[in-house]
């Protein structure tokens, strides 16, 4: 029997209800079946095992990781891969029918071979989102469209990990997914992918935008609520704020100084920053609308956040390793 050329994985966690579209929609792409495998790797205590087992048939693999966490789930994935390529998809996402036929394409053709392939994210709202809830805060849902061109990424430029293609070979030579910055529960870090991409730009790979490779990711009614940013957006700075000093650790400030981040554009002049604490700060005082406001309250709950990330790096110091 032939390898797969692709490993696509789904990472889950109690979300059962998810899985089945989600998989559904991998099995209805375009690239001939024989060339990909698909491995969901499961931490549940709900009944996904049994949605998923419903499956097996198809040639589903499942897999049961026991220690919480997206990056632990994203590398027990690649270390079991069939494949020489591993696609990550969002189980709470739909991947369009050329998903993986246009992936692939883009590791065929394109030269160099890209570090890291991915493409537009679409939102699927349950509710309309509302009038403050603008395209950049909207990033931190999962959204993301550089165009309908296929190229290179800038340095500061970013993909999402829920829509993602790695080289096998890469991940295990770079150690893959940073643990240390991984969502688990309620603690909201999110800088895995982030991290992941300054190594490989370190090391002198690339990103590669390719429209093809779209997927349509669900949005609850919950994340539509202003509540909900306040927590994603302090989380945002805690996970900036550990990134760079994680990287700096590894010798690499310069791409620390490079952070690609869906929480702000935040820029690095002094003056830039300085502008938007004193705009947001007037808002907050109630000069502006009520848009404006909530706005301004996303912007301190990640300005909190980088000073609680200042205080956990003191407190809860890791080591610089990728690899686990």
């Amino acid at each position: 029997m032939t390898a797969p050329r692709i490993t696509v994985i789904i990472c889950t966690r109690n979300r059962a209800a998810f899985v089945a579209p989600c998989l559904d929609s991998v099995l209805r792409q375009t690239l001939p079946r024989d060339h990909y495998e698909i491995l969901v790797v499961d931490g549940s205590t709900d009944e996904t095992p049994a949605v998923v087992a419903r499956y097996a048939a198809q040639g589903v693999r499942y897999l049961y990781e026991p220690v919480q966490g997206l990056s632990r789930a994203r590398n027990t994935g690649w270390r079991n891969a069939l494949g020489r390529y591993v696609g990550y998809l969002d189980d709470d996402a739909q991947a369009v029918e050329g998903w993986l036929e246009s992936a692939l394409a883009a590791f065929d053709r394109v030269r160099p071979e890209p570090g890291w392939v991915g493409g537009p994210i679409d939102l699927q709202w349950e509710v309309p989102g509302p009038a403050w809830l603008d395209v950049s805060l909207q990033e931190c849902l999962g959204r993301l469209d550089l165009g309908t061109q296929a190229r290179w990424l800038e340095r500061r430029e970013r993909l999402g990990g829920g829509n993602s293609f790695f080289l096998r070979d890469l991940l295990e030579q770079t150690g893959g997914f940073n643990e240390n910055l991984s969502r688990v529960g309620d603690i909201l870090l999110s800088g895995d992918e982030t991290e992941l991409q300054l190594r490989l730009q370190a090391a002198g790979h690339r990103l590669y935008y390719e429209p093809g490779v779209r997927i349509l990711h669900y949005v609850p009614r919950e994340r539509t609520l202003p509540k909900f940013f306040f927590r994603r957006y302090y989380w945002g700075g805690v996970t900036d704020e550990l990134i760079r000093r994680t990287m700096r650790q590894r010798g690499l400030g310069g791409a620390a100084a490079e952070l690609p981040s869906a929480h702000t554009a935040e820029s690095s002049s002094v003056f830039v920053r300085l502008r938007r604490l004193v705009h947001n700060g007037l808002a907050l005082c109630g000069l502006g609308s009520a848009e404006a406001r909530i706005r301004a309250r996303i912007y301190y709950a990640y300005v909190a956040g980088h000073f609680a990330g200042v205080v956990r790096w003191h407190l809860h110091r890791q080591p610089p390793a990728g690899r686990s």
